[in-house]
């Protein structure tokens, strides 16, 4: 950790964070056109939000590795480049076999990136300053989420999935050029960044603390996605709205689990982690509004964040961690919006409060099980 928070590039990381996460909400809200365009059903179109997902799912611990060797920076814009290919090959192609090979390749930019850039923010911030830190990198998800369901919606209705996707591949470049100039560079070489250990036995060395907070975030995950992604579907369909409100709509309640985190961040050194954990999950089983309940979603997603670097032995283990905690996160990304879509085709809306009940109690066991190994 710094002696001194370096804000400027804990500030830039995050962009790209929002900027990346943008790209795993980019489908929904054009959805309607989407679908219509491509000849899309409910399943596949499931498929197609999740896919970015894939590489984080299949590569996640390896991935952690690959960024302690390369170091973190290194880690972070080869991700943007790759993430930034992919998005245009999307944005140009008219078969639906090569949008689905351009999302997968997304994904694997997607990856480098939620794995290098918690680390660079453990790297750049104070011991004083790193569980706020780590908490506002957990808004990353929901707020590139919100803007892409706010801004897409209206694009997408006004001007077709193409110019939005196109807006999304501009917007890569400018955060690009800020991270380039305010992220210092990684010290020492690939050779010795990893000389104290090889992959297997990093991954080896992880605690079984690690483990059990990463299945809490693949709960987490799922019951986000339950109601984010299939929230405009349920909108339009059974309230009528256009494809513009009911992004407008989803946005707003994804913007929620910014509060969420923020105010994890604020009261993380004040009360104990268990009582967070069990707060904001009471808050989630009995909230009958969508709002409320990624307001809590969004402070368990920043306690999972924020514990990582005391979960974890030594801050060389900070990466293949993140990269453990995004591959099992990633599973419930993956296959979320088609299981869920699945349930709710078969068994009608009635099974999403079912699920989201389900997930919420294995996270609070999976997060206090993980504090109570690492005491």
């Amino acid at each position: 950790m710094a002696t001194k928070s370096n804000w400027k590039a804990i500030l830039a990381v995050y962009l790209i964070g929002v900027a990346a996460a943008a790209q795993v909400g980019r489908i929904v809200p054009a959805a309607n056109s989407l679908r219509e365009d491509m000849a899309m059903g409910l399943s596949t179109y499931g498929w197609m939000v999740s896919l970015i997902t894939f590489a984080s799912a299949a590569l996640g611990l390896a991935a952690g590795y690959w960024v302690v060797r390369r170091g973190p920076r290194f880690a972070l814009f080869a991700g943007l480049a790759v993430l930034f290919v992919g998005l245009v090959v999307a944005t140009a192609s008219s078969s639906m076999t090569v949008m689905l090979f351009a999302r997968v390749a997304e994904g694997l930019g997607y990856l480098a990136i939620v794995v290098a850039a918690p680390t660079l923010i453990a790297r750049e911030a104070s011991a004083k300053d790193s569980a706020r830190s780590l908490a506002l990198w957990g808004t990353f998800f929901p707020l590139g989420i919100s803007t892409a369901a706010i801004t897409g919606g209206l694009l997408s209705e006004l001007f077709g999935w193409r110019v939005w996707f196109g807006v999304n591949a501009a917007v890569l470049l400018p955060v690009a050029v800020l991270a380039l100039v305010s992220v210092p560079a990684d010290p020492g070489t690939p050779q010795q960044r990893s000389s104290g250990a090889d992959g297997r036995q990093l991954l080896s060395l992880l605690p079984v603390s690690a483990w059990l907070i990463g299945l809490g975030l693949l709960s987490v995950t799922l019951i986000t996605l339950a109601l984010l992604s299939m929230l405009p579907v349920f909108l339009m369909e059974r309230h009528e709205h256009s494809q513009r409100t009911a992004g407008g709509i989803t946005g707003a309640v994804a913007m929620t689990s910014i509060l969420g985190s923020l105010l994890y961040g604020w009261v993380a050194n004040r009360i104990s982690e268990n009582r967070i954990v069990l707060g904001a999950a009471a808050l989630l089983l009995a909230s009958a509004f969508p709002a409320l309940a990624i307001f809590a979603t969004g402070v368990l997603v920043a306690s999972v964040f924020a514990a990582v670097p005391r979960l974890v032995p030594s801050p060389e283990r900070i990466g293949p961690a993140n990269g453990l905690i995004a591959q099992i996160g990633s599973v419930g990304a993956l296959t979320g919006p088609p299981i869920i879509g699945f349930f709710i085709a078969t068994s009608g809306w009635t099974a999403l409060p079912v699920m989201i009940v389900i997930f919420t109690l294995s996270f609070v066991g999976f997060a206090i099980s993980a504090n109570a190994a690492q005491r």
